[in-house]
């Protein structure tokens, strides 16, 4: 994993919730290859249908899963924390098994509340085994999730309103504390853009395949990591000079000249930072 830039203090609350919804998302694949007639929650998704839905809001409901549906009927009765009316409990993912016999759950937070975010787990586990199975005769083995990213999954770019910047979510907080199971950490960090040409010399005929690459098939942010490693396999040369720049000027300076040779419309910048963090990653991985 190339770890790049200087952390944050603290993210936004755009940046929050995008780093939650990363986090789902991929927790959600995973979870429904494992249980492929499951459903995964997200904690915007909970909230539309309890916090901030009308008075009597009624639970999440799957057709055709009759067991599924009566543990999604007592997480909305009693998943709560008895504090006020309708103070409901939210678990950032929960995956639930369509049999109701099992289910995952986890947190996702910085690094700096992660004492915050493993109590929360342990508080939310009680009220489900303690509370929620006990009031209604459930049977669900309530667990922390074991999942965490994987190598190819902890970074991910993010929108800057400064053109001199390139911002994205790390995750790989989560194996430097290490966390906890159902508990998976990050920081926002930022690479500063120069804003005079970069020392890199790339050489010519690498630059203008990937311009001509760019140009043909322009990478998005989902697709940066497919078309990186499209890219490399028909251009094994290019890897090779990539990964000889990498050792000689280093990973930092080789990314922002493949940055400028992208030549990033406004708008684009993310989707090219990413196209460029994974085509030194892959080349340096080779």
């Amino acid at each position: 994993m190339i770890c790049l830039g200087s952390p944050q203090d603290s993210p936004t609350r755009l940046e929050a919730e995008a780093a939650q919804l990363r986090i789902a998302q991929l927790f959600g694949a995973d979870f429904i290859r494992r249980y492929p007639d499951g459903i995964v929650i997200s904690e915007l998704e909970y909230m539309g249908r309890t916090t901030s839905a009308p008075n009597q809001p009624g639970p999440l409901r799957i057709p055709g899963s009759p067991r599924l549906n009566r543990v999604l009927e007592a997480l909305a009765s009693d998943f709560r924390n008895w504090v006020r009316d309708r103070d409901y409990r939210k678990c950032d993912a929960l995956g639930i098994a369509r049999d109701g016999a099992y289910a995952e759950l986890l947190e996702v937070t910085t690094i700096d509340n992660a004492g915050s975010a493993i109590n929360q787990v342990a508080v939310k586990l009680a009220i489900l085994r303690e509370t929620v199975s006990r009031i209604h005769n459930l049977s669900v083995d309530w667990r922390p999730t074991l999942w965490r990213p994987g190598p190819d999954q902890l970074f991910y770019p993010l929108p800057s309103a400064d053109q001199g910047e390139v911002r994205y979510l790390c995750y790989s907080p989560t194996y430097r504390l290490p966390a906890p199971p159902g508990v998976i950490l990050y920081e926002v960090h930022v690479v500063k853009r120069p804003r005079v040409p970069v020392p890199v010399q790339v050489p010519e005929d690498a630059a203008e395949r990937i311009r001509r690459a760019a140009r043909a098939n322009r990478p998005t942010q989902q697709s940066a990591e497919s078309w990186a490693r499209q890219f490399l396999a028909d251009n094994p040369t290019v890897g090779l000079a990539l990964r000889g720049l990498a050792i000689a000027v280093g990973v930092v300076l080789l990314i922002a000249a493949l940055i400028l040779i992208f030549d990033p419309v406004p708008g684009d910048e993310a989707a090219c930072a990413a196209a460029a963090m994974w085509l030194v990653r892959l080349a340096t991985a080779a």
